[in-house]
């Protein structure tokens, strides 16, 4: 059974599945083109909770009969397959690596259409993996395969794998933490992510208290909307202060 975490399958009716499927309905707008495909979900630092977020928009995005796979691009602490609950023997590391073939990587999950690419054993390389030729490629062979790939990156600020990841990503999510994301860490994830050429979609504003004032179900914000639990709109107005 898959964790209890991605609520968009084991809580569908909750008030964070359903923010889960506003943050799909505006990347469907946002992706006009049907060769966009690829999704990265990354943050400022750890423990921002896009693990979580990455999951759940799989999911949503599954079970509106997409097929779908999450990849685990994470290689430094990956845990998709905690979430999963599927085995990381084979994974990203050792297929970038050379060590396993793609036949290997795709694991079905309880989701109907969704599969999962876990990160797989820690490389002491993974910057150097995900800017090879076969990261590329990789990406290319998905877009073929599914009608969406969504990449769950490495935190931005300490490290440069999402970075480099986001030049060949067709968008890009930033999770920033209620409460715990300043807004000179959010600009500078911006710039590192900007200067790569990457193209930000928008903010997900995590770990909102929803019984708190000011915050209603549905509410207007800058130029996006937030959830109750999440935020998505124009990076540059999605800054917490």
């Amino acid at each position: 059974m898959i964790s209890e975490e991605i609520v968009a399958f084991k809580n569908p009716k909750s008030i964070s599945a359903e923010s889960y499927r506003a943050l799909r309905t505006n990347l469907e707008f946002a992706m006009n083109s049907e060769d966009q495909k690829v999704i990265l979900v990354t943050s400022s630092h750890v423990s921002e909770g896009k693990s979580t977020i990455a999951a759940n928009l799989a999911a949503v995005f599954a079970m509106q009969d997409k097929k779908t796979v999450i990849v685990d691009a994470d290689m430094r602490r990956g845990i998709q397959h905690r979430k999963f609950k599927v085995t990381n023997k084979n994974g990203l590391s050792s297929y970038l690596a050379k060590l396993s073939n793609f036949n290997d990587l795709l694991k079905p999950t309880d989701i109907p259409n969704l599969f999962v690419i876990t990160c797989g054993p820690v490389p002491p390389n993974p910057a150097e993996l995900v800017s090879n030729k076969n990261m590329k490629d990789l990406i290319e062979i998905l877009k073929t395969n599914f009608d969406i790939v969504i990449i769950d990156g490495a935190p931005v600020l300490p490290v440069t794998d999402s970075v480099i990841l986001s030049a060949i990503c067709d968008r890009v999510i930033i999770v920033a933490s209620y409460g715990e994301t300043h807004k000179e860490e959010l600009k500078a994830t911006k710039q590192s992510l900007t200067g790569a050429g990457a193209n930000i979609a928008g903010v997900v504003l995590n770990k909102v208290d929803i019984k708190g004032k000011g915050y209603s179900k549905y509410g207007k914000y800058g130029k996006g909307y937030y959830g109750s639990y999440s935020y998505y709109g124009n990076s540059e107005k999605g800054e917490n202060k």
